[in-house]
């Protein structure tokens, strides 16, 4: 599991930048929830990862962490 947290330097209407490509990779299911307003570490959501193979999943946690960014506008 990955938290999605506020980056810092943001506050406002939250975006989650690149959630598109994350949605991409097998196995991952982002659950966001709902707050409108993000400010830095603020725990908007969190992404899971499902695979049977470990590493393979640990791997695609550390990927999904370097692509999805919230943000806001």
């Amino acid at each position: 599991m990955v938290n999605l947290v506020g980056a810092e330097g943001y506050s406002g209407p939250v975006v989650y930048e690149n959630i598109a490509e994350i949605l991409k990779i097998n196995g991952v299911t982002p659950h966001i929830y709902g707050k409108k307003l993000t400010k830095p570490f603020r725990k908007m959501g969190h992404v899971t990862i499902v695979n049977e193979d470990i590493n393979i999943a640990r791997n695609i946690a550390q990927e999904v962490k370097e692509i999805i960014k919230v943000i806001s506008k």
